[in-house]
């Protein structure tokens, strides 16, 4: 069975870690910063946090914009799960919105509408690695400073690290971005997340509410061993997702980095108990019954993508895909 999906670690990795072992410095030192001072460089932004997980470095950079019991965070129904827990985590309640039509993504007209005078911060997601178009960002901070309302727009990045200069421009659209370094994210160290902001202020208050360094020189160490690689890992993703579309004779509808390869299915049961390949659904639930989300998730097939497959796994792949699609 091929998995759905596992982190890429080469002897480039096992080494960089062996390393820091020998040198017996191994909780968080020189190896932290150097990766602050690294990822800082990639993704062009002045500050960084970093946290444990994700989810740890969201819920910090909710107190760090000082939201408060009962208010309101709005955040996609199609997304994982964590994102709420992290808002309830700080009293705050989550107003979900729907996605676009047989869309994974969704647009700031939808996004608009579960806007309230409560709101005090929304969610935009890059799902699967899909960019989230930069136009549709800046309707969303218009409709905003037309109704005069002063909300907090927060990225999540943990389907999407790109250091492309279009896609800095869309990041520098929201007031911080927070990332995740689980085994399986694009940027593998097992575990650890980050809030990067351009905004000193913001930098200073999330600094305020840190109680430790949250990761440690071996996660450093793992880390900048992957983000050495990241673009090639980039690249692969493509490659791979390219061999897809032309085998599946699809139609490429969004700009990604192909954190997940999605395709939409009338029959998800057949994919979900194949013995060859492990295939999910987009997400394992929605947040929200809403009509759009609902559609998508019952048609979503997500195929494995990650940059360790091998030609023969690929090939494996593409024969039981295409072997699933024609039985539909």
């Amino acid at each position: 069975m091929i998995p759905h999906s596992k982190p890429t670690l080469t002897d480039r990795d096992f080494h960089c870690v062996d390393m820091t072992l020998k040198s017996n410095m191994i909780s968080s030192g020189k190896k932290v910063q150097e990766f602050e001072r690294e990822f800082k460089r990639y993704i062009q932004k002045e500050y960084i946090q970093l946290y444990s997980s994700g989810t740890q470095a969201l819920y910090s950079l909710f107190l760090a914009l000082n939201i408060k019991l009962n208010d309101e965070i709005v955040m996609p129904s199609y997304i994982c799960h964590s994102v709420k827990e992290a808002i309830l985590k700080t009293g705050a309640i989550p107003i979900y919105y729907d996605n676009e039509k047989d869309s994974w993504i969704s647009s700031y007209k939808q996004i608009f509408k579960a806007v309230t005078n409560k709101t005090k911060a929304i969610i935009v997601n890059h799902t699967f690695g899909i960019q989230y178009d930069c136009a549709e960002i800046k309707q969303l901070q218009l409709q905003l400073q037309l109704q005069l309302l002063n909300i907090h727009l927060i990225e999540d990045c943990a389907h999407f690290i790109s250091s492309k200069k279009s896609d800095v421009k869309i990041s520098n659209l929201f007031i911080a971005s927070f990332y995740s370094f689980n085994a399986t994210k694009l940027l593998a160290m097992g575990e650890g997340g980050a809030v990067c902001t351009n905004d000193k202020n913001l930098s200073i208050e999330l600094n305020d509410f840190k109680l430790d360094y949250g990761i440690s020189d071996i996660n450093a160490s793992l880390g900048l061993s992957q983000l050495e690689q990241l673009d090639d890992f980039l690249n692969k993703r493509i490659e791979v997702a390219n061999c897809y579309f032309e085998n599946f004779q699809l139609e490429k509808k969004y700009q990604s980095i192909y954190f997940r390869f999605t395709i939409t299915s009338k029959n998800l049961n057949k994919f979900l108990i194949s013995n060859k390949v492990a295939y999910r659904k987009g997400v394992d639930a929605i947040l929200y019954d809403f009509k759009n989300c609902k559609d998508i998730l019952n048609k979503t097939v997500s195929i494995p993508i990650y940059p360790s497959l091998s030609k023969n796994e690929i090939d494996i792949i593409l024969d039981e895909t295409k072997k699933l699609l024609d039985e539909n």
